[in-house]
Order: C-alpha cells, then sequence, then structure tokens
C-alpha cells in the first residue's frame, strides 16, 4: 500500500469543503486531478470514503474513521516542516479556530488580527457560530481548537476554563423598565429577543431565568448581536448579551440596563480541544499571546 501525503490532505480538503472543486482550491490542484487523487487513495484503502448527497460529498463510517487519523498525521508533517524551515526565528503556518458568536466577535478576531500582525508568517482562521457548532468543528478535527460559551459534554474533547463573562438585560431607552431594579414576577410574561438555539448565551440565560420562574419567551431570535441588538432598538422586546457586546451602545445610551432581583448571570467560557489532537506549536504560540493581550486590555483570561 503506497497511501501519500498529497492524497491525505486531498481526503481532508474534501472533508472539510464537501465538494471536489473547494478541495482542489484548497490543495492547488485541478479539480480532475483532486478527483482522481480521492479515487486512488479509496482504491488502496479498497474502502469508499464518502456518500453522495446532492451536490456534496459527505463522509461516512469509513471516512469518519480515517479523518482524525489523516489530521493528525498531516499536522505532524507540518511540526517537522516548521520545525527545520528558518523564517527569521518567528512562527510559521496556518492556524484554523472556532469561536461561538460573542467571543469570535468581541474576543477572538481582535486577537487573530494583532497575532498575524506580530508573527507576519501566520495566518489564522477563525470560523465564528454557535457553541453546538464549535464543538462539532473541534470533534471533528476541522478546528485546532474551540472558544464557547456554553457547557461542552462530548468526551472526545478536553475543556478547560478560559475567560468570565458577564451576561446583561437591556431594553429600548423608553421601555418602562429601563434603568429599574425589579422583580422576576415583573418580566414574566414579557416578550424577549434571544439568540438562536444551540447559542451557549441563550442557554445560560434561559436556564437562570427558570429558576426563578421568569419563564422568557423568545418572540425573536437572531443569530448575531448585532441583529438582537438592532430589535430591541426598535422595540421588539427585551434582550440579553454579554457585556462585551453592549459596551458602546449602553454608553451612548441606546439602550438601557434592566436588573432583575436574583437573577445571576455571571458564567465563564471555556476553550476545547481534542483529546486526541496533539497541540501545535502555532496553537499553543496563540493561546499564550491571547493570555497576554487580553490581560493588557484588562479582559480576564484564566
Amino acid at each position: 500500500m503506497r497511501i501519500t501525503l498529497r492524497q491525505l490532505a486531498v481526503f481532508e480538503a474534501v472533508a472539510r469543503s464537501g465538494q471536489v472543486a473547494k478541495a482542489a482550491e484548497q490543495v492547488n490542484l485541478s479539480p480532475p486531478a483532486t478527483s482522481m487523487a480521492l479515487a486512488e487513495l479509496e482504491k488502496q484503502l479498497n474502502a469508499r470514503l464518502f456518500e453522495r448527497i446532492g451536490n456534496r460529498l459527505q463522509l461516512n463510517s469509513q471516512g469518519n474513521l480515517l479523518l482524525p487519523l489523516a489530521t493528525d498525521l498531516l499536522h505532524r508533517v507540518e511540526q517537522i516542516e516548521q520545525a527545520f524551515t528558518y523564517h527569521g526565528g518567528d512562527l510559521v503556518g496556518r492556524l484554523s479556530i472556532s469561536a461561538s458568536s460573542t467571543i469570535g466577535n468581541y474576543l477572538m478576531a481582535k486577537a487573530a488580527v494583532a497575532f498575524c500582525q506580530q508573527h507576519t508568517q501566520t495566518h489564522v482562521d477563525v470560523a465564528i457560530t454557535n457553541t453546538q457548532d464549535v464543538i462539532q468543528a473541534v470533534a471533528q478535527f476541522r478546528s485546532e481548537m474551540g472558544f464557547i460559551e456554553g457547557h461542552c459534554t462530548d468526551n472526545r474533547l478536553s475543556v478547560e476554563a478560559w475567560h468570565k463573562d458577564r451576561l446583561l438585560v437591556f431594553c429600548h431607552p423608553a421601555h418602562p423598565l429601563a434603568g429599574k431594579v425589579v422583580k422576576p414576577a415583573a418580566v414574566k410574561g414579557l416578550s424577549w429577543v434571544l439568540r438562536e438555539e444551540g447559542s451557549g448565551t441563550r442557554e445560560y440565560f434561559v436556564n437562570a431565568a427558570n429558576e426563578l420562574d421568569m419563564q422568557p419567551e423568545a418572540k425573536f431570535c437572531f443569530t448575531t448581536p448585532d441583529a438582537i441588538k438592532l430589535a430591541v432598538k426598535q422595540g421588539a422586546g427585551l434582550g440579553v448579551l454579554s457585556e462585551l457586546a453592549l459596551e458602546k451602545e449602553i454608553s451612548r445610551k441606546e439602550l438601557a440596563l434592566v436588573t432583575i432581583e436574583g437573577l445571576v448571570l455571571e458564567r465563564q467560557f471555556y476553550r476545547i480541544t481534542h483529546k486526541s489532537r496533539q497541540a501545535t506549536s502555532l496553537g499553543q504560540a496563540f493561546v499564550l499571546f491571547c493570555e497576554n493581550f487580553f490581560n493588557i486590555a484588562g479582559i480576564e483570561v484564566k
């Protein structure tokens, strides 16, 4: 059996993108050459690795078995290349991470840009989505690490406390509850503008609210903090987001806070990695950089 690194790279690219044409761009091959490399790999393994669903290729059980092995091998080869390539002592390579919405938009985007400006031979891809999608990305080896707002119970992954955050309840400045301290009963039955199902922010808030029998009704659901803030500004209801997302609007008095007695909304952010995946030197350097970067900015990490 003569499996090549090129074949494994093609396989991983197809697994990530779901399409031969997109995978071909990633591995710098023509689509016919990409298809040929994938076919040759399946022939040598005597196994089909994908099932075609519509115009996409989806991993089957054999493909899911191969993906973590291929990803780990390719990363080890990348580490070898980096160790024996001189770049003036600087870091080099591409790092793929995933982050849930609040962390991605208000922390990771800034950190990734600053990191790459300091280490000009690197590139950090940040996929911003919700907590459940981040967990899947790390579990399926599409991201080396993930940063999440919700809980992770996937036993394939290591979970590390990373940063503390606080959620705030807010409303339109003309809302009757604007700037007030109220009992939980005062908001029961009111409309809320919340994140979508699968969001760590939504999960944490709903659990805390239900402990006080608030039973928040999600009249509108959006996948981004900006959409939620715009809806609340239009009078759609009460909203809840991280204080990281509300700093500007509160200081400009475009939105107002509502304090609910007994509602504790301090939460923990987490960093997740796959137990079977060895951290790259680039990944380790990025984590250390983030700690220093956020500490300087007054944001406590760990």
